[in-house]
């Protein structure tokens, strides 16, 4: 029987176990544990077992699971070493697995149960996409058009189950932090963020990602800041884990989508991609098309065909009335 050793708890099974879905790309429980049947048929690991384990409920016992987790990994460690190893040098020995990354947050077991953030989600539920991204999107401003703008996001958690999320712009020489809760519904992720005390809010959607969560891709909509009039707009965002969370923020600024902009930036900010040349071509052809917007002259156009069927003409014989009026007036009558 495997006993717990000094210093170790259910949760740091737990966190190994997500880190180890996260550099295998398993994008539930149930794949992870076909990949312990892969290496053992009898394995210890079957998919009630794992739940609870990758929720930090119990901690597994027999020494033959430690042992399969090993194989799973491909790491020329033993299976004691793994049980007992802390979480930060398991994670050090796990960057060599086929280049994957393993900048998974380390936040506490999520409950399987549905929550206020959304449902259970994957591999450790919505928690997984706590961490810091890079932003880029479509400028709304005029006199910006056809640049990016490079935001941050932060998603810790909230209280309870909850999520947080933060996002920043630099504008006009000043900066903007606006916060709002995350909502994940299914494999979707919703969140309003605003100013406290002001009236700046954006509304990003996005696509729910799979372990490790090192992009995110959706939409951002909003009223465009820098802008003379009301300016509703719409545009693709594009999110990447990083792991520079204060040279990040202060990096904000807007971009010109120029040949590398995308790796150029990255590498200022520690993210190296082995595929940059791929990657920046994905990008160029992911913003191609820039922010949707509607403009004042948009509206008045429809209000001037609509009104008149919202707000009664006079009446006929009033205007004869007045015309007639009018031409004793002119007369001098």
């Amino acid at each position: 029987m495997t006993r717990l050793q000094p210093g170790e708890s259910y949760h740091d099974i737990a966190v190994k176990l997500r880190l180890t879905a996260g550099v295998l790309a398993c994008t539930s429980r149930k794949e992870l544990c076909a990949r312990f049947r892969a290496v053992n048929p009898a394995t210890h690991c079957d998919l009630d077992r794992l739940h609870k384990w990758m929720q930090g409920r119990a901690l597994p016992r027999a020494q033959s699971f430690y042992d399969d987790w090993a194989k799973v990994l491909g790491l020329a460690r033993s299976g004691t070493w793994l049980a007992a190893c802390p979480v930060e040098e398991f994670r050090a020995a796990l960057p060599a697995l086929d280049g994957a990354s393993t900048d998974l947050a380390l936040a506490g077991p999520m409950p399987r149960a549905r929550g206020p953030s959304g449902g259970p989600g994957v591999l450790g539920g919505a928690r997984l996409l706590c961490g810091d991204y890079a932003c880029y999107s479509n400028a709304w401003a005029p006199r910006h058009r056809g640049t990016l703008i490079r935001g941050s996001l932060a998603i810790r958690p909230g209280k309870g189950a909850r999520l947080v999320a933060t996002y920043g712009e630099t504008l006009l020489r000043g900066s903007m932090r606006i916060s709002g809760e995350v909502t994940v519904t299914g494999r979707s992720i919703h969140f309003l963020v605003w100013e406290p005390d002001g009236n700046l809010p954006i509304f990003f959607s996005l696509i729910m990602p799979g372990p490790p969560a090192s992009a995110l891709c959706g939409m951002m909509s909003g009223v465009a800041f820098v802008a003379h009039v009301a300016l509703p707009s719409a545009s693709r965002v594009l999110m990447i884990r990083v792991s520079a969370a204060a040279a990040l923020e202060a990096s904000n600024r807007y971009l010109d989508p120029s040949p590398g902009f995308l790796t150029d930036d990255l590498a200022r900010l520690g993210l190296r991609p082995g595929r940059g040349g791929a990657l920046d071509a994905l990008a160029a052809q992911y913003f191609a098309s820039q922010a949707d917007q509607v403009t004042p002259a948009d509206q008045e156009a429809f209000i001037e065909l609509l009104d008149p069927e919202h707000v009664p003409a006079p009446a006929p014989m009033q205007g004869l009335r007045r015309a007639a009026g009018r031409l004793r007036l002119a007369d001098g009558n």
